[in-house]
């Protein structure tokens, strides 16, 4: 039998990340050196956001590394990360979820963790998309279908952010400190998530009154609903990188195994 995987939910904050040296990529260094290797990643991105829920193929060997940001250093813009795909296992994910399969490149969601997860882009990955449309419940349904990819030696990860409003991040200021907004949710999320209450990062919006202010726009918040999805009676919970970049942006993360 395969090991199970675990599953994780990680904040991947700015782009810039890719080229800086702090503790955000420190840290991801060091998770990347304890977990184990998995047959495929089926990846939930913030950055595939759209009008149904779709997984990811590619005519290629590999996928096609997506520069979905602009504005930012040259450097960016070479670096990439081609993984190599496995059209079957998308068939395979796609049948369980009832969804169709599209051609797509990774987003930067996707690939800019695993740059630091997975450096050597050799694992097969596979994207999800987030359909807009659905309801927060719905997202943690999905997650629970996919639960048993976990057991098949299939790591599954999101990738958003606990807050995010571009508005109002310091973006001179990597380590100004954390606004009292942006506190309030990442604690809010922090108690839901490691006690299990699915129902209060489902009604997050009625229960929490700083959630519209830090997701004026939900889509990095999504992902993790899918991880809170995919976990097991008997998984443990551990928190990672739980401090904030830019006054407002939660980097906070948990690993479910």
């Amino acid at each position: 039998m395969s090991e199970i995987m675990p599953s994780l939910f990680l904040g991947h904050g700015s782009p810039m990340n890719l080229i800086l040296e702090n503790s955000f990529t420190e840290a991801l260094e060091a998770i990347s050196r304890e977990l184990p290797t998995p047959k495929a990643i089926l990846v939930i991105s913030a950055h595939w956001y759209t009008t149904q829920t779709a997984v990811s193929i590619s005519s290629g060997i590999a996928y096609e590394t997506l520069y979905d940001f602009y504005g930012f250093p040259p450097s960016l813009y070479e670096l990439n990360y081609p993984s190599p795909t496995n059209n079957t296992l998308s068939k395979r994910i796609g049948d369980l979820l009832d969804v169709p399969l599209i051609e797509r490149g990774l987003d930067h969601g996707a690939w800019m963790p695993l740059h630091f997860l997975f450096p050597k882009a050799n694992i097969p990955i596979i994207q999800l998309s987030l359909n807009k449309n659905l309801p927060l419940a719905l997202h943690v349904k999905m997650g629970e279908q996919l639960k048993v990819l976990r057991e098949e030696g299939i790591m599954i990860i999101g990738s958003g952010n606990i807050t995010h409003n571009l508005g109002l991040v310091d973006f001179y200021n990597i380590n100004a400190p954390a606004v009292e907004w942006a506190k309030n949710v990442d604690n809010f999320v922090d108690k839901a998530f490691t006690c299990n209450d699915t129902d209060a990062l489902i009604r997050i919006e009625s229960l929490c009154p700083d959630f519209k202010t830090a997701h004026p726009s939900i889509d990095h918040y999504l992902p993790l609903l899918y991880i809170a999805g995919t976990r097991k009676e008997a998984d443990e919970v551990n928190i990672i990188t739980p401090f904030f970049q830019n006054a407002s942006l939660s980097m906070r993360g948990f690993i479910l195994h």
